[in-house]
């Protein structure tokens, strides 16, 4: 049977490389116009995504000869869907990006992703000033290059509300697990969710699971379980989920947390009726604005607390690492055109902007920030990244097993409606053990 399966996702994979082969005659409309095609999750009315926008339309304002197709998804769930449609039917995009770093071997194995390292060193005043950190995540042990050029980092932490805080005694935001659980049993006795939380969206869940293993185990772990040499059911492992665990039974999120979206959780944060919520740089714009909360002045960021037996994984955290990566498959003004359109979204010039405009931060060393334009919370949350000894993303981005993101998500939010951490471990080993 494993036979039979190999054969056929040989026969897949040989047509979905034939039909992404690009070509400047495959790229071309009707009318002669060479088509750029574009799938990130740069979309909506954010303020990063205007200037997104506005960076295309200056693209194209320069070159008569192009039109870019832009397809991106701001819904995490829609993209994967389109991203997964367009594997599967060989109509790959010019940029696009893939979640994790695992599944890249076999896109570069298949010629689907462009070495970036040439277009990189022939342009050193453009390639030459990403932080080192942020390209080295996507230089794959195996493979000579760079696969993607980072678009978006920053500190996944947790930003608070210090005047609900104060009002519950607490004077110092958490540092410690043990400090945390306290100040969750104080923010419950002000009549305060602790810790917006909408496992809905069921992200926000891995999200916070991704702290405790990273102050757990150490963000070199994450990356143990994709090559299997740690299992999912190992005491260790399962012991992160106990913490998920610990902190239900705390009722730190509210009593509905499986059954809200992210955006729920969010406005409860704005409105103050949450202390606590773990999320990204991407919000800082909201959390900021006097004009979505009130408590824009008291809103502050701090580091996920770690364990006081673990004071070796301190500083090891989830950062936002976003990429756009080019298809390998394509050549002549098309490729050109492609490139080109790269640079610009992620120049220095673009980078700057972004910073400015929408507290946006592309990972690079040569934006010159007007520090009167951006928030204090927006330059903390850069300070406090600068001091990361160890950096990851999601634990799954690790794992070569494409089912893994919802695997691991969907197990962890049944721990929130009374799962036990033991069976939702089993059921993620379960899912790898099935793959083999």
């Amino acid at each position: 049977m494993k036979k039979k399966m190999l054969v056929v996702l040989m026969v897949l994979l040989a047509t979905i490389l034939t039909a992404c082969g690009g070509s400047s005659d495959a790229s071309d409309n009707a009318d002669g116009k060479v088509k750029i095609r574009l799938l990130t999750r740069m979309a909506g009315t954010s303020s990063q995504a205007q200037i997104y926008k506005d960076i295309i339309k200056e693209f194209e304002a320069k070159h008569s000869d192009v039109v870019v197709v832009d397809e991106s998804q701001g819904d995490e769930s829609a993209f994967n869907n389109k991203l997964k449609t367009d594997l599967a039917s060989g109509t790959l995009p010019n940029i696009f990006r893939v979640q994790g770093v695992a599944n890249l071997n076999e896109y570069i194995e298949s010629g689907l992703l462009m070495d970036m390292d040439p277009v990189l060193k022939d342009d050193p005043e453009w390639g030459q000033n990403f932080t080192e950190g942020a390209l080295k995540y996507y230089q794959v042990p195996g493979h000579e290059g760079t696969y993607g050029i980072p678009m978006e980092s920053g500190l996944i932490g947790v930003y608070y509300n210090e005047e609900l805080l104060k009002k519950a005694g607490i004077n110092e935001f958490p540092e410690t697990w043990s400090e945390l659980t306290a100040a969750v049993k104080k923010l419950k006795g002000i009549d305060v969710t602790p810790i917006a939380l909408g496992a809905k969206a069921t992200y926000m869940a891995g999200h916070l699971h991704n702290q405790i293993f990273y102050k757990w185990m150490g963000t070199e772990a994450a990356k143990k379980l994709g090559t299997r040499e740690l299992k999912w059911t190992d005491s260790e492992v399962v012991k992160t989920l106990e913490y998920v665990e610990d902190l239900n039974k705390l009722d730190a999120f509210g009593k509905s947390a499986a059954g809200i979206s992210d955006e729920i959780a969010v406005a409860d944060f704005l409105e103050g009726k949450a202390a606590m919520i773990i999320t990204g740089p991407w919000n800082i714009g909201k959390f900021t604005n006097p004009s979505e909360t009130e408590y824009a002045e008291a809103i502050k960021l701090a580091k996920f607390p770690y364990f006081d037996e673990k004071p070796e994984f301190k500083d090891e955290d989830m950062q936002i690492i976003s990429p756009y990566m080019v298809n390998g498959k394509l050549e002549g003004k098309e490729k050109e055109y492609t490139i080109e359109l790269l640079k610009m979204l992620t120049s220095a010039e673009a980078a700057k902007r972004f910073a400015e405009e929408a507290q946006f931060l592309i990972p690079r060393s040569d934006i010159a920030i007007d520090n009167s334009k951006v928030s204090d919370l927006f330059l903390h949350n850069i300070e406090l990244g600068a001091t990361s000894t160890g950096i990851a993303v999601d634990v799954f981005d690790f794992d070569p097993l494409p089912s893994m993101q919802d695997r691991t998500r969907n197990s962890i939010v049944s721990i929130l409606i009374g799962g036990k951490p033991k069976d939702a471990a089993k059921e993620i080993q379960d899912e790898i053990d099935k793959s083999k």
